[in-house]
């Protein structure tokens, strides 16, 4: 299929479901597939300040967001993450709330800190690459494996069971059949190798972006561009970054594809998919969000 079938699709944020908080660009990893290539020295434009965040978050609520997303570079490493969380579960109404993270930075005191708010809807999300050390490090680097363990390992003591982000590098579809397969073989290996407890599995895409720009080339057909239009994470959410608010997640870094007004203001806006790793989201189906 042409690219130009997707390209020029022209797509509407039709309401405020979800908001991601791209708190931070900088990350203590350095991951061959990163969307941002973010690393130890990648200071980005910035990080979100506290009350930045804290503005976003109640105008989100305003305007009836039903989740809420933190991700970056590293969450771990921004510096108001206690913070913000310690603010936000004050609020006498808050909606499920949930931190992506690579794992490695999650000391037991942290946990014990995450623990506090977990009756409150707050999640945890943990990337892993595989069940095994040395697929995983293939992609995230020596010593990365032990370390995220260790953290899902400190959250299971608190009583939290994460979530784990996988990314499916092939580019095509994982359909439902391969997909339960391997989250069950995710749950039975990291509770029989490392006695880990976990909530589930998200399958996540590798876009050609960032580092894994060129290796990855998915294809799609008219088909499945028309049955995907109406469920695009782009027509139900926004995320915001130290750059301003965007479509998606996905988008954070690239200074065209920046919504001018409020978060108010960008819900009925209209906006083109004009960007090449756009043909991931039709080809897989994947959302950032649960």
């Amino acid at each position: 299929m042409e690219k130009s079938c997707v390209l020029k699709k022209v797509v509407t944020c039709a309401a405020l479901d979800e908001l991601w908080l791209h708190v931070i660009y900088k990350c203590n990893l350095n991951c061959r597939h990163c969307l941002f290539s973010c690393s130890p020295e990648k200071e980005g434009p910035g990080h979100l300040s506290l009350r930045e965040t804290v503005k976003y978050v109640k105008e989100a609520l305003g305007q009836g967001v039903r989740a809420i997303y933190i991700t970056g570079g590293e969450p771990l490493i921004w510096p108001y993450l206690n913070d913000f969380l310690s603010w936000y579960y004050t609020l006498e109404r808050v909606v499920p709330l949930t931190i992506l993270t690579n794992g490695t930075l999650i000391g037991l005191e942290q946990a014990s800190f995450f623990s506090r708010f977990t009756s409150q809807g707050l999640n945890l999300r943990v990337s892993l690459e595989c069940y095994t050390r040395e697929n995983h490090e293939e992609y995230r680097g020596a010593g990365s494996f032990s370390r995220a363990i260790q953290g899902i390992k400190n959250l299971n003591t608190c009583g939290i069971r994460p979530w784990v982000a996988y990314v499916n590098k092939s580019g095509g579809r994982l359909g439902s059949s391969p997909s339960q397969k391997l989250e069950d073989d995710f749950r039975q290996r990291l509770n029989a190798d490392h006695g880990l407890q976990i909530a589930g599995l998200k399958i996540i895409a590798a876009y050609a972006k960032g580092r894994f720009a060129g290796l990855v080339q998915p294809e799609v057909t008219l088909e499945q561009v028309a049955e995907k239009m109406d469920c695009l994470q782009c027509t139900y959410g926004v995320a915001v970054s130290k750059n301003g608010m965007f479509p998606c997640p996905v988008l954070v870094d690239v200074p065209q594809a920046a919504m001018v007004g409020s978060l108010k203001e960008v819900v009925g806006k209209s906006f083109t998919l004009n960007y090449d790793f756009c043909i991931s989201c039709f080809a897989t189906g994947t959302t950032c969000g649960q």
